[in-house]
């Protein structure tokens, strides 16, 4: 790894920064100067120019990148631009980011995929998997979140239940409510499917504490055998948003604070867009004549 790169990541980390942001931030980073020195042909010497970041948006949008992925990439190279600034290696510049817009990809089930895809989560017997995949949809919890949860994070009643996320994204403070699905699943499980174990973690697997690759592996392979698609954590997250939004007896605010959003903007950008479908039937509906 680049030496200032090594010290930026580390900063990050003490600024409190979470580790897959560190992660997202330092994988961007690293492409970007790999372009650099593909182009210049010498090592990087600790300088960003406006060309450069300039040159490879350019770049990025030639290699037929999303517009959400693109500036995310450069919001990475913006902010390490600006901590070699800040650290003297070079001057102050202005990164900009692709104008334009796009709608985030919100990927969810059909209802009836969602039914078959529960129904066969459920008819496995499967305490684990079952816990796992009930409290993502009825929570929105995200996988990371669900990883460093503990016991003590958790209180539940005969009819009430609520959880405790301590360091979402940006380390971010929630307490979220447990529905009664919600509730039953994870009393299942702590009560007769987890391990004895001296951890604190909620979810253990065979090797211990479960991980996010290992929380993706088991809700992907119940899309596989289920529905034979990909179906990932952040769908079933998506899931429970969307339908939410679709209820208007839930305010947009309500939702922001469930999902861990800094603003409502956010929440509306994901859960509040006209459809794919819905747009194709807008334009399909013109007539001039």
């Amino acid at each position: 790894m680049y030496a200032t790169l090594e010290e930026y990541r580390n900063e990050l980390l003490q600024n409190g920064k979470s580790k897959n942001t560190i992660d997202t931030y330092t994988r961007n980073i690293t492409m970007f100067l790999n372009w650099i020195e593909s182009i210049t042909k010498e090592p990087f010497n600790n300088v960003i120019t406006q060309m450069d970041t300039q040159t490879y948006s350019k770049y990025l949008t030639e290699q037929k990148l999303s517009l959400n992925s693109i500036n995310s990439k450069i919001t990475a190279i913006t902010n390490y631009a600006d901590y070699l600034a800040e650290h003297g290696y070079m001057p102050y510049i202005k990164v900009s980011r692709k104008k334009g817009h796009s709608d985030p990809k919100v990927e969810v089930l059909e209802k009836n995929e969602l039914y078959k895809y529960l129904r066969d989560t459920i008819s496995s017997g499967n305490r684990l998997h079952i816990a796992i995949v009930q409290l993502i949809l009825n929570t929105g919890i995200r996988e990371s979140e669900l990883c460093n949860l503990e016991l003590d994070d958790i209180t539940i009643s005969e009819r009430k239940g609520s959880m405790i996320i301590r360091s979402g994204k940006g380390d971010k403070y929630r307490e979220l409510p447990l529905n009664k699905d919600a509730r039953h699943a994870l009393s299942d499980y702590i009560q007769n499917g987890r391990p004895e174990t001296n951890s604190k973690k909620v979810f253990i697997g065979q090797r211990g504490a479960l991980n996010r690759n290992a929380i993706y592996k088991i809700i992907n392979k119940i899309g596989q055998k289920s529905l034979g698609k990909n179906v990932y954590p952040h769908m079933l997250r998506h899931q429970c948003f969307t339908a939410m939004a679709k209820n208007p007896e839930v305010d947009l605010k309500t939702i922001a604070e469930l999902a861990g959003h800094s603003n409502v903007e956010l929440t509306a950008k994901y859960y509040i867009h006209s459809s794919k479908e819905e747009k194709e039937n807008a334009v399909e509906s013109l007539s001039f004549f």
